[in-house]
């Protein structure tokens, strides 16, 4: 029995609320209430693997700037998440650090850097 699921397309303004059919065995037959093609890809890829870019913040050693704000450079899945920010919770850097600068190199096996999105300078 096909059963239905909606998610709600972020790949232009309209934020429509996009309908999946999906069969028994998992497979998107049908893909109804969106407005563009875009959509229908962004759903379709976000119901088979949702992906995310991690943002956080990672513990410094300089006392006048105590956290680092980070992020992946790419996308890594949406179920990683929870186990990356484990991995950063046990991370402390010290300055100097440039923005873009790798913190963490392939996090988690994911092929995805953790990079500064801010300067740390002494």
């Amino acid at each position: 029995m096909p059963k239905e699921e909606r998610i709600v397309c972020i790949g232009c303004p309209l934020g429509c609320s996009v309908r999946l059919t999906i069969d028994d065995k998992g497979e998107v037959i049908e893909v109804a209430d969106n407005k563009c093609k875009e959509g229908k890809n962004y759903v379709i890829e976000e119901y088979k693997n949702p992906v995310r870019v991690l943002v956080a913040t990672v513990l410094t050693r300089d006392s006048s700037h105590p956290l680092l704000p980070v992020r992946t450079n790419r996308p890594i899945v949406k179920g990683m998440l929870r186990q990356g920010m484990k991995e950063l919770a046990q991370v402390k850097v010290k300055p100097p650090l440039r923005a873009g600068q790798s913190i963490i190199t392939n996090l988690l096996g994911t092929g995805a850097d953790v990079i500064a999105t801010s300067d740390l300078l002494n």
